[in-house]
């Protein structure tokens, strides 16, 4: 049927025949009609849809997008022609590594029927190597008809740089204190802000001498975890000082790592509270001290802190015999840090009326609650000047025994 045209609107010079090519007048029923009056309409200078100037078009609303590495992009395909066709898709310019996928109504597709403005939809989904480096990837998407008609859409991805900002770190307690030699237990909070899912592994680092790890809460033994793209997962890190480990605040840093490159970073706290550990005893060890009478005797004593905090104000005193005085150079030690040690002098002076003989006397420190005893025996020697009288007497003595018995032995 054609289309009707009154003959008094035009000329039959204005439409010459050729206009008209025999591929369109071939075309039967509705269809032949509508094309032929479109191609009058376009004859006659009137304006018309603007896929009427293309037998095929292909296009995507988003030909530029930005995404991260391992990321699954999606982007909807528009499919337009005058009539109804078959077309076959084909993407073309992918770079090593990449791969994508045609889908529609649910299905892998290879090619789509064609419709009129607003044409039929596809999706193109295309994923991203984790490995992907920075920068502009260009993609083309080709259509094909039956009758020969071609179309491309182009389109380019670009691979940001992922900066510190893929995982997101958070503790419920990220500042934990105890005692040496005892664990610090924090529970993380991991959440993929990526817009996929992730395996993700951990690197936790503690000072010289700590053993630190860091585990699912699912899993102990696990050293990653695989989180959905905005999900969040548990991870439990448990750090150790030495027994040695001094008072103080030390550093856990805890760095999350995905696949796709994004990484998170949290500091943790762990406060020593520490120990000190007092000890005293003499300088060479010894607790065998002698001395003569009436003279004041010095023995350096030792104060040492063998735990993990600073000893405060050291006080020294003494217990001794009746009579006898103890004092000490200097009687308070203000500081001892852990590990180290202070000396101090002990003065022990006889009483004026000791006899020659083993005394027993203790030596005390103490700082707060603590305290540690030193159990001296101290030998007085007796005085020269005595010994010498003592002689003279006992010679004295046995000279006048030995005159009586010489005197009365001759009667």
């Amino acid at each position: 049927m054609r289309a009707h045209v009154p003959r008094t609107l035009i000329p039959r010079t204005v439409i010459p025949r050729t206009v008209i090519p025999r591929t369109v007048i071939r075309r039967t029923g509705k269809a032949a009609a509508l094309t032929a009056g479109l191609v009058t309409v376009a004859a006659l200078g009137t304006a018309a849809p603007a896929h009427a100037d293309a037998t095929l078009v292909v296009t995507t609303p988003y030909p530029s997008i930005e995404a991260q590495p391992g990321a699954d992009v999606k982007l909807s395909l528009a499919v337009v022609s005058a009539t109804p066709d078959v077309v076959n898709l084909e993407v073309g310019g992918l770079p090593d590594g990449w791969t994508t996928t045609l889908r529609g109504g649910g299905f892998v597709i290879h090619s789509i029927t064609s419709k009129p403005d607003p044409g039929a939809t596809a999706d193109l989904e295309i994923a991203v190597p984790p490995d992907a480096s920075p920068g502009e990837y260009p993609i083309t998407v080709t259509g094909q008809d039956a009758s020969g008609g071609r179309s491309e859409a182009d389109m380019t991805v670009v691979v940001a740089n992922v900066v510190n900002n893929g995982i997101s770190l958070t503790a419920d307690f990220p500042s934990l204190s105890g005692d040496p030699g005892t664990a610090f237990a924090y529970n993380l909070k991991v959440t993929n802000d990526t817009p996929v899912q992730q395996t993700f592994t951990f690197d936790p680092t503690a000072p010289q001498g700590w053993t630190v790890t860091a585990n699912p809460t699912a899993q102990e033994k696990a050293q990653t975890v695989t989180v959905d793209a905005g999900a969040d997962t548990t991870v439990n890190v448990s750090a150790t000082p030495p027994a040695t480990a001094q008072q103080g605040s030390y550093p856990i840093d805890v760095t999350v790592t995905g696949a796709n490159g994004a990484t998170g970073t949290i500091e943790l706290e762990a406060v020593v509270q520490g120990t000190p550990q007092l000890a005293l005893g003499t300088a060479d060890q010894r607790l065998n001290v002698s001395g003569k009478a009436n003279s004041e005797k010095r023995v350096p004593m030792i104060v040492a802190n063998s735990g993990t905090a600073p000893l405060e104000s050291v006080k020294l005193a003494g217990t001794a015999p009746s009579g006898w005085d103890v004092s000490f150079d200097p009687a308070e030690v203000a500081s001892v840090k852990p590990g180290e040690t202070a000396q101090v002098t002990a003065i022990i002076k006889p009483a004026s009326d000791a006899v020659a003989g083993d005394y027993s006397m203790t030596v005390r420190a103490s700082a707060g609650s603590l305290s540690s005893n030193a159990d001296l025996r101290y030998t007085l020697e007796g005085s020269r000047t005595l010994g010498i009288v003592a002689i003279a007497v006992i010679a004295a003595a046995f000279i006048l025994l030995a005159g009586v018995f010489v005197k009365f032995g001759r009667r």
